[in-house]
């Protein structure tokens, strides 16, 4: 309890620490002098800590975002220029936005050579071929930069993106193979203990120091010592004293929920794995899974169907290849026999992973069944399943009566399941409503709207001539009244634009720029609007890069006020267009962000931080070509602590004043297959 006071008042003081320094009260461009932390991931993010910012001498932690692939090793000393924002993440002061970066020395001679070994025996592992290839690296050293997004996506749906996280079970797989071989050569236990130490030190060096190998390597050692010793009381009292030094060492440890999941799997590990009448191989992954899932669905709200027999599949394989992939990355002479072995068992694990990732997903609400999966285990263990029937049953059913229905009493923003393209409604009440973007097709859009009861439509925005936001609009007209419509000037595509132009006889047309501002009143209270984007001429945008170009960013973009909530409709507006909105200094955080173009890749990042979403909505329809939404843009928006929702896995999107989200892949059915 003492450890948890303690710890506890060490993350608020270092919370207070990186939320009041120099960095964070000068936002803005800034040249950084730092060493790397962290290795830079597929998003080409990393840690750094400052030494010096802009000339001053500031020691602070802050992630580092880049628009290109960066190579860079932890230790190396590097000069940085770029925007800072304001972070939300508890382990760092603030975002830098990379403009430019040169290495100033290399890392000291230790991580050097750790990165030569790491560096080798991924070039080594390429041998085998295949994402088998690319999966042993991120087993044996958790180092993942051969992994493919795709295939981290199928690993992360299947339940068994752990394997590639350095954690207690390899911790657990290296120390047993060195206390085997110890073993017949050395008879005192505690001999073999300090040997095996010295030996899982050498590893922690190898994988990179982190708080989740920190946190892997001590829920390991108390595993393994309950393993030795048999004891389960003495176990969970290590488990609790491993829980409050992590705590005291890393006050951030607390909430992260790698720590939950660690803390789960070895009780799990110690106290269920002995009543299960099954060998070690099988009863341990069993036993840390179950625990696991409640808090993997409290976090996530998914539960994955094959989880449990996919984690049971790949446990024998997970061994043999750990234990001949570290002999091979310290003994490199050994790597071309050792690889050769490893290639059909990697082989193997990469296809229980491609292959459970076509089994479907189970989409839950949160906080709820998360909960309730604790309850009924507790039910279950304690008393019976009859008890647990009756005490749960009638929970069961209260709760899908009240949280099935669809968009809700209180519904303010609603983001239409229109396929690959965008329709979002504003509720004004009456059974009025403002529509941007009709999506591509007239029968969804028509539906959703009727669904809704949206009879009259006082403002409708077709953001640009695109056939994904406007080829639905006759369904969107049909039978509603229409007030004024809001349209780009810009003339292409033509096909489109005339037939948009044509179905738009006679009713009241606008063309808005940047500074209109509307307000009119509803049943909701006043509504704001305030158009961000386009200007009056677009014809520096011919020559930009991106996916669409010209035409996407003549988008009209608007801030929209409503009921106390900030909306941000962006339409599909590319980077050089974000990046102006971003400088104008029109917006701050909002509520709700219509994601740009689909979640596509072409984002700007500070903007996302600027206006940092408490929810995210991404249109998008399944399958689609386009390969929408990146994988890369999800991942920023959750760093920024966003909910991120998508139409292709969630249906059609319901917020309320409250931000209380509810979903409709189905006509009654509330939990969804994706």
């Amino acid at each position: 309890m003492a450890g948890f006071i303690i710890g506890g008042c060490g993350l608020a003081l270092r919370e207070v620490a990186l939320r009041n320094n120099y960095i964070t009260k000068n936002l803005g461009i800034v040249e950084i002098i730092g060493t790397v932390k962290s290795e830079p991931s597929a998003k080409n993010s990393f840690l750094l800590t400052t030494e010096s910012v802009n000339n001053r001498k500031v020691k602070v932690p802050v992630r580092i975002f880049s628009r290109n692939r960066l190579s860079l090793n932890i230790g190396q000393k590097v000069k940085i220029s770029g925007i800072a924002v304001a972070s939300r993440e508890q382990r760092s002061a603030a975002l830098v936005f990379v403009r430019e970066i040169k290495i100033i020395s290399e890392a000291k001679p230790l991580f050097a050579i750790t990165e030569k070994i790491r560096g080798r025996f991924r070039s080594e592992s390429l041998r085998i071929g295949g994402d088998g290839g690319t999966l042993v690296p991120g087993l044996v050293l958790g180092d993942t930069k051969l992994q493919s997004q795709e295939f981290t996506a199928q690993m992360r749906r299947v339940g068994l993106t752990h394997l590639t996280a350095v954690s207690g079970e390899n911790f657990a797989i290296v120390a047993a193979f060195i206390g085997w071989l110890l073993q017949r050569v050395i008879p005192k236990l505690k001999s073999r203990l300090v040997i095996t130490g010295i030996f899982l030190s050498l590893f922690v060096i190898l994988v990179r120091l982190s708080p989740s190998v920190l946190r892997a390597s001590v829920m390991a050692a108390v595993a393994l010592i309950a393993s030795a010793k048999g004891l389960s009381v003495r176990a969970v009292a290590s488990l609790g004293t491993a829980i409050a030094l992590l705590v005291l060492i890393d006050p951030f440890q607390a909430i992260d929920p790698g720590f939950a999941l660690s803390v789960g799997a070895t009780a799990g590990i110690i106290l269920l794995s002995p009543k299960i009448n099954l060998p070690d191989w099988l009863a341990i992954p069993i036993s840390a899974t179950l625990v696991c899932t409640p808090i993997i669905i409290a976090i996530s709200g998914t539960l994955s169907l094959v989880s449990i027999p996919a984690n049971l599949a790949a446990s024998p394989l997970v061994a043999p290849i750990t234990v001949l992939g570290f002999v091979a990355a310290l003994i490199p002479i050994t790597a071309p026999i050792l690889l050769t072995l490893i290639g059909p068992l990697a082989a193997a694990l990469a296809f229980i992973a491609h292959f459970g990732a076509g089994f479907p997903v189970l989409k839950l609400p949160k906080s709820f069944l998360g909960a309730f999966i604790i309850l009924a285990l507790i039910l279950l263990i304690r008393f019976n399943y009859k008890f647990a029937a009756v005490v749960l049953i009638p929970i069961i059913i209260f709760y899908f009566l009240i949280h099935t229905q669809f968009p809700g009493k209180n519904w303010e923003v609603v983001n239409c399941d229109v396929g690959q393209g965008d329709g979002l409604v504003i509720n004004l009440g009456r059974g009025e409503g403002i529509l941007i973007d009709a999506g591509p097709d007239e029968k969804l859009i028509d539906n959703c709207l009727r669904n809704l009861g949206i009879n009259s439509i006082p403002l409708l925005v077709l953001t640009h001539f695109h056939a994904d936001h406007v080829g639905g609009l006759n369904g969107a007209i049909n039978n509603r009244e229409i007030g004024q419509v809001w349209l780009t000037s810009y003339t292409a595509p033509f096909i489109e634009r005339e037939i948009t132009l044509k179905a738009l006889r006679g009713k009241k047309e606008f063309f808005p720029i940047v500074g209109n501002h509307v307000e009119f009143a509803s049943n909701k209270g006043e509504v704001k609007i305030q158009v961000l984007w386009p200007r009056q001429s677009f014809d520096s945008y011919q020559a930009l890069p991106g996916d669409g170009s010209s035409i996407n960013n003549s988008s009209i973009a608007l801030l929209i006020s409503v009921n106390n909530l900030k909306i941000f409709a962006t339409g599909d507006i590319e980077p050089p267009v974000q990046e102006e909105i971003f400088r104008s200094n029109r917006l701050s955080e909002v509520d709700i962000l219509k994601v740009p173009h689909h979640g596509s890749a072409y984002q700007f990042p500070p903007l996302l931080e600027q206006v940092h979403p408490k929810i995210s909505l991404i249109s998008v329809g399944v399958g689609n070509r386009y390969g929408h939404p990146a994988l890369k843009t999800i991942s920023l928006l959750r760093n920024l602590g966003s909910r991120v929702l998508r139409t292709d896995q969630d249906g059609a999107i319901s917020v309320d004043p409250s931000l209380s989200i509810r979903t409709k892949k189905s006509d009654w059915w509330d939990i969804s297959w994706g």
